[in-house]
């Protein structure tokens, strides 16, 4: 097993991490971590339909994806990890996961949020509360890298935002 790819992505499986990342990369199982999720069952289905023929598909909680992590419980030889909330992969490592480092380009405009939100970037639409967790991470271990596909350039995300 080998986890290929760890994202932070409120848009989950898409086209930049389908697309991009798994032609490249060519993952066998996705696991997308996020409680209510993985408790809805039309979202698991519409997730499934994104994804390339023959891979493997769960949908877990942060409990459940720690427990996962810890016992090297995967499935596949290739795995994506695609976290959709930051507090995801929070709570994750606070259950216990190891997650040596994670891309986080995946922080969308919400035209809805109550807290202000700054551009650092395509995809980094970032609070003072996502600040915080990120720190927390860093803090935690946890290499914060930015790259928006596969063949674009990565950089540490510190370099694009002071957290």
């Amino acid at each position: 097993m080998s986890v290929e790819l760890y994202k932070l992505d409120e848009r989950m499986l898409h086209g930049q991490v389908v697309s991009t990342f798994g032609r490249i990369l060519k993952p066998d199982e996705f696991i997308v971590v996020n409680e209510g999720v993985s408790k809805d069952e039309n979202a698991r289905t519409l997730l499934e339909l994104a994804l390339p023929g023959g891979a493997e598909f769960d949908c877990v909680s942060p409990k459940t994806y720690a427990k996962i992590n810890k016992e090297n419980d995967y499935w596949g030889t290739k795995t994506f990890v695609v976290f959709r909330r930051i507090t995801d992969v929070v709570e994750s490592i606070e259950n216990g996961a190891v997650i040596p480092w994670l891309n986080c380009a995946g922080f969308y405009q919400d035209p809805n949020a109550t807290e202000h939100q700054e551009n650092y970037g395509i995809n980094l639409w970032i609070t003072e509360t996502d600040k915080k967790h990120l720190r927390w991470l860093e803090d935690h271990g946890v290499e914060l890298r930015y790259q928006v596909a596969h063949t674009t350039p990565s950089c540490a995300l510190k370099d694009k935002v002071k957290y």
